[in-house]
């Protein structure tokens, strides 16, 4: 595996863990049943983060992937 995957797979890693805390954190935040919305935001740019980055790499591979199954002439 190369250093790079390993570290986007350690980063899932962390943020699947954390994940559970923050959302925790949140809701025991809440003021009159409404959601802090500093806390929202914080974990979407996480996720949207990952998110892109999981993304990206998926694309890099399948590009990868094409040229060397494509045909040579």
């Amino acid at each position: 595996m190369i250093l790079r995957d390993r570290e986007l797979l350690v980063r899932m890693s962390k943020v699947n863990r954390c994940l559970g805390i923050v959302v925790a954190e949140a809701m025991a935040r809440q003021h009159d049943g409404g959601l802090p919305p500093q806390p929202l935001r914080e974990i979407g740019q996480a996720l949207r983060s990952l998110a892109d980055d999981l993304i990206t790499r998926a694309e890099e591979i399948e590009s990868r992937l094409a040229i060397e199954v494509a045909p040579q002439c």
